[in-house]
């Protein structure tokens, strides 16, 4: 007879134990204490902490209580390194907030015998109003960008809240001045407002990251991140009801608060540091397609697109989601068309209306030329154009460059590449959705190869001839490149462990128009519209 086993997987389907019968059914029970015997697995407390010692099961129990049901399996690998310096920074954050409470109770007037409460509850319920209608402004105009720019946003949200503490500090150097000190309670409102939007659509775009899709569950993840903040908050204002009464003067405070702000900081940066993304935003584009145009000959990327195709790319040319990681910049430019991570910025670019694209267009270029440098009426799925600058101080010129983003009016899916690529047999190919991200590449390789077309003193047609030359020409090697039946790009990200899925692109900054292209038959020609 075969043997019986069981198998016991936690909450989040993670094997905990396995159970299996010790004899067959002839084996007396009275001879022994159980016919079941429990092998435990890596991640079981209960079956475990009989044969532990004291401190083995206490610190079993704390991760059992402050880290998410199943760790380490339940979460991303790089989770452990950014709550570890998450925890130090929010331990500095909490001393450090004791001193701003402490100034903005002075600054109110405890403790001042001509104060009253009147003055300072209208202090306070102008402040109120106004962080309120911080964080109804900055979530109107930038939550749909605290996705793709989570690391970003996150080290920014402690830049925030760091000044709204010096506006705190501050605010009592000015009690004789009624409306500079209103002034700084207020500012400091307004930027822990703009904090608090930041930090928490950043934190939930990072659990999202962190939870393991297959054996993690996220709101177990987001819930045992609240209890850490919990506990290292209750910790950081214990110790701080110790330091804080030996700083009273002005200098101490000084010091005091320029070390715990830079502790504060520090940590938090190496915190978001540690983060390691599988989602492709703008910056790391940059990082990842600058590494795979330089992998490539200069013939290949100039002019022999032939044998660019017959070649593709192989996945040694791609990074790693680690290497870029550790190559990123935390605050980079908004829009910066950078040649990897340490080149200089060559341009910008942004994804707009057509207005933004129409305004830079040359008054000979009609819709119908626009659209054949990027696959004609039917095929295209974003326009762009650009123009070229000198800044001071630059021998090259600085690429400006507006992309629109084009639908057809048809009913049909023109944003994923099954629409535009198909094989010769007319087979669809996958359903990646690179469309946003071919733009992107376009404007990057746009920027590095016409910073120095053009001459001065050409006319204004040679310029726009010039131009369209170099967008189709960079148009050409962009879909040579994202051809999935050619070079197999998609298959090389992939497999360095980029996610090029539908939605989880993340070049496009915040919601922008579509422009809608339609036929238009109202002059009995048949043509195309916009």
């Amino acid at each position: 007879m075969d043997a019986v086993v069981l198998e016991e997987r936690d909450a989040n389907g993670a094997l905990a134990s396995v159970y299996y019968d010790l004899g067959g059914a002839n084996t007396p029970i009275a001879t022994a204490t159980s016919r079941i015997a429990v092998v435990a697995a890596a991640n079981d407390l209960r079956a475990r902490t009989r044969t532990l010692p004291r401190a083995a099961r206490l610190a079993q129990l704390l991760v059992g209580v402050f880290l998410p049901t199943g760790y380490p399996d339940s979460v991303k690998p790089d989770y452990t390194d950014y709550q570890i310096f998450d925890s130090i920074q929010a331990f500095a954050s909490s001393i450090a907030a004791l001193l701003g409470n402490r100034a903005v109770l002075t600054a109110v007037g405890v403790g001042d015998n001509t104060a009253t409460s009147t003055s300072a509850l209208f202090i306070t319920v102008v402040q109120e109003t106004l962080g309120r209608l911080a964080t109804i402004t900055f979530a109107w105009r930038f939550g749909s960008m605290l996705e793709q720019e989570c690391k970003k946003m996150r080290f920014a949200a402690d830049l925030v809240n760091n000044a709204a503490l010096v506006c705190d500090c501050l605010a009592p150097a000015f009690l004789t001045s009624q409306s500079l000190k209103i002034a700084f309670l207020c500012a400091s409102g307004v930027l822990r407002a703009v904090c608090g939007v930041m930090a928490n659509g950043s934190k939930a775009a990072l659990t999202l990251h962190f939870t393991n899709p297959e054996t993690g569950s996220i709101s177990d993840v987001a819930a045992k991140d609240s209890s850490q903040e919990t506990v290292i908050s209750l910790l950081g204002m214990l110790a701080g009801t110790l330091i804080v009464p030996y700083i009273n003067t002005s200098g101490e405070t000084v010091v005091a608060l320029v070390l715990l702000i830079s502790v504060h900081l520090w940590t938090n940066y190496i915190a978001v540091s540690a983060v390691v993304l599988d989602t492709l935003n703008r910056h790391r584009a940059n990082i990842v397609f600058s590494a795979v145009l330089d992998s490539l000959s200069p013939a290949m990327m100039e002019s022999d697109l032939a044998s660019f195709v017959a070649s593709g790319v192989p996945t040694s040319a791609v990074p790693t989601r680690r290497a870029v990681a550790r190559l990123e910049r935390i605050l980079e430019w908004d829009g910066a068309l950078r040649w990897g991570p340490r080149g200089q910025v060559m341009g910008t670019a942004s994804f707009g209306s057509f207005t933004d694209v129409m305004r830079m267009l040359p008054p000979s270029l009609g819709l119908r030329e626009l659209l054949a440098l990027f696959g004609g009426v039917g095929t295209a799925q974003y326009v762009l154009w650009y123009d070229a600058v000198h800044l001071r101080g630059r021998r090259a010129k600085h690429v400006r460059v507006r992309i629109a983003l084009v639908d057809r009016g048809h009913g049909s899916d023109v944003t994923s590449d099954e629409t535009y690529y198909r094989h010769d047999d007319g087979e669809k190919s996958n359903d990646r959705d690179t469309r946003e991200l071919r733009a992107w590449v376009h404007a990057l390789f746009l920027a590095r190869s016409a910073r120095n077309v053009h001459g001065a003193g050409a006319a204004v047609s040679e310029i726009a001839a010039a131009k369209a030359h170099e967008i189709a020409r960079a148009g050409r090697f962009v879909d040579a490149l994202f051809a999935p039946q050619r070079g197999a790009l998609g298959d090389a990200l992939a497999a360095r462990g980029w996610d090029l899925a539908r939605g989880r692109c993340m070049v496009v900054s915040g919601a922008v128009p579509r422009v809608r292209l339609r036929r238009n038959s109202d002059d009995g020609g048949g043509g195309e519209g916009m």
